[in-house]
């Protein structure tokens, strides 16, 4: 089949998608980044399951994430998205042999409290370096995680700022609230602004030999002036597992979307390796 119109077909599937899941800003990085310890480098694959698609064992979103200590409370953050889809797009005219790779969008950032505060801001940027044309690939980042769907987004820079609350009891019981905004703007096209509202809560136990926890994230669309405040937002919960007392931890992880994008993609799988700094 031509390539252009497997591009085609993509881009129909692509274009369902972001329409079922309303074109989502998100988070700047994964709940899950450990917090136990000073700094940490953590790789996480991420498979969703896409609907009317059958993708390949190895189709996958690859997010490195590196959270090192520059001083005091403040940390450098940083992401790096990967996006790799090989399978069949399968519609009623047939199925289309398809393999696209991607980088996302390099997220930079700065997090920082006040000594002892269980209070600490974020602040960063998403830099507009994934690929102009990569849709199945594209798709396949943005459907990984509804929190992170702006990491494959082209064309467009996102601006994110955040506070939270963090308590750890002293039998580990670790409880966090997140609040925040980000702005997206295009850089090509001529699009308008756009105001997200971030959200989540997580709740997890952190123990020496095994961390496990459950999270609710979401995004508002505040700038969007159709449909209630419900409708314009878009919530999945999370779960998350990672074991031993070493430095290096393997871990596994689920997210599932609620409402409409539920119908595109009902489940991500995960696992995931961290390594203490």
């Amino acid at each position: 089949m031509p390539r252009s119109f497997r591009d085609c077909i993509a881009g129909l599937i692509a274009s369902a998608a972001v329409i079922g899941f309303g074109a989502r800003d998100g988070s700047a990085q994964s709940l899950w980044i450990p917090r136990d310890r000073g700094g940490s480098v953590t790789l996480e694959a991420l498979k969703p399951s896409l609907e009317l698609v059958d993708q390949d064992f190895f189709s996958a979103a690859l997010f490195l994430n590196v959270r090192a200590p520059i001083g005091g409370s403040t940390f450098l953050v940083a992401e790096v998205p990967y996006a790799s889809f090989h399978g069949d797009f399968a519609l009623f005219i047939g199925s289309s042999r398809v393999s696209e790779s991607t980088a996302g969008n390099l997220y930079l950032g700065f997090e920082g409290s006040g000594s002892g505060s269980p209070l600490f801001g974020e602040f960063g940027v998403r830099l507009p370096t994934t690929e102009k044309n990569g849709y199945p690939a594209n798709l396949l980042g943005q459907s990984a995680d509804l929190g992170r769907l702006d990491a494959f987004f082209a064309q467009v820079i996102s601006v994110h700022a955040a506070f939270n609350l963090r308590t750890v009891t002293q039998g580990g019981i670790a409880n966090r609230w997140r609040l925040g905004t980000a702005f997206a703007v295009p850089t090509e096209g001529g699009g308008d602004p756009e105001i997200f509202a971030l959200y989540a809560w997580q709740t997890a136990y952190e123990g020496r030999a095994v961390r496990v926890g459950a999270a609710a994230s979401g995004t508002l669309f505040i700038t969007d002036d159709t449909g209630n405040l419900g409708g314009r937002a878009e919530t999945q919960l999370e779960f998350h597992a990672d074991f031993g007392p070493w430095r290096v931890r393997p871990g596994v992880e689920m997210k599932l979307p609620l409402g409409a994008a539920a119908s595109y993609v009902p489940i991500v799988l995960g696992a995931s390796v961290s390594v203490g700094l």
